[in-house]
């Protein structure tokens, strides 16, 4: 199991340097860092361009200057913007405001999306099935930006109502605030509250959707029949035999999906004011920074992998035919 695990890591790795390469290359052959020196006026004079360009690396061939940034990042140097800023300087917040954001909005739409969809398989054709599986389906039609401002719209009445910010809109905490201890902890909680539901919602309807249909599935199935044949009551079956199988193909669909939902939590960043890797990634491609690009892809992918290789633990756990 521990040599399976080791060459799926290994694969993912070079799935990870595939697509920083890619995301590398196609940056460098359509970014222009120089293009606000290009139009100035008057003209920017071609030493001081040519003078910018070796600065930036940008009179070396793509290969090279793609090379040289993967040797550096082991050692923790990511380069530096076409501001001239450190990237490695701004990697720890950036990654830490998207994992305190996107983390909890996932794990509880995990738990939530498994738990509506068997309650739901456990209920199929009835009225309340019916219902949460529409409530599902309008949310999943609904983009995560529309979303995020919706629940902002529907709130700010409430805020009003009440003359305060009970659930702040922008940021991961106030602005000025010199709060400690608990009333900084309360004062994050706040602010993590709406974007934590627009990131889950989704997911929620998603997974639910998926495991209603896996538990539907395993109801039907032969193994459970004999298993309530040879005495077990209906729920002993579900919950000794059904279950775990049940469960098996969500963890294939968690780690594929996780991707397409760190997507949404792009434009959640941006809609809530988190300045994490979403909000970096999409300044970095309004800056024409390579780099930045490159450097938030590779985080993004490393989360992805991550994830992954979690999810193959837990099939592990979960189906011991996966171990040999």
């Amino acid at each position: 199991m521990a040599r399976r695990l080791g060459i799926r890591l290994a694969g993912w790795a070079g799935l990870c340097f595939a697509a920083v390469l890619l995301t590398y290359t196609l940056a460098s052959l359509t970014f222009d860092p120089l293009a606000d020196l290009r139009t100035t006026q008057p003209p920017t004079p071609q030493t001081v361009l040519d003078a910018r360009a070796a600065e930036l690396g940008l009179d070396q061939p793509i290969p090279t200057r793609f090379l040289t940034w993967v040797a550096a990042v082991p050692s923790g140097d990511f380069g530096v913007t076409v501001a001239g800023h450190d990237i490695s300087e701004q990697v720890g917040q950036r990654a830490g405001a998207s994992l305190r954001l996107f983390l909890p909005g996932s794990a509880a739409a995990v738990v939530l999306g498994i738990a509506f969809g068997l309650w739901g398989a456990l209920r199929a054709g009835r009225f309340s099935d019916t219902a949460s599986m529409t409530i599902a389906l309008v949310l999943l039609a609904i983009p995560v930006f529309v979303l995020g401002t919706v629940l902002k719209i529907l709130w700010l009445p409430i805020n009003e109502a009440a003359g305060t910010d009970l659930l702040p809109f922008s940021g991961e905490r106030t602005p000025g605030s010199d709060l400690t201890g608990w009333a900084a902890m309360t004062d994050r909680l706040r602010h993590l509250i709406l974007p934590t539901v627009t990131i889950a919602l989704p997911q929620i309807a998603f997974y639910s959707r998926f495991q209603r249909a896996a538990m539907l599935e395993v109801l039907d199935s032969e193994f459970l029949r004999a298993a309530r044949a040879r005495g077990l009551t209906r729920f002993g079956a579900i919950r000794t035999h059904g279950l775990r199988m049940a469960l098996i193909p969500m963890t294939a669909l968690i780690a594929f999906s996780f991707g397409l939902h760190l997507a949404g939590g792009v434009f959640t960043e941006r809609i809530f004011g988190w300045h994490g890797l979403g909000d970096w990634l999409m300044s970095a491609v309004e800056h024409q920074d390579a780099m930045v690009v490159a450097t938030a892809t590779l985080l993004m992918a490393i989360l992805v992998v991550t994830v992954g290789w979690i999810a193959e633990i837990a099939l592990a756990v979960l189906d011991p035919r996966t171990r040999t």
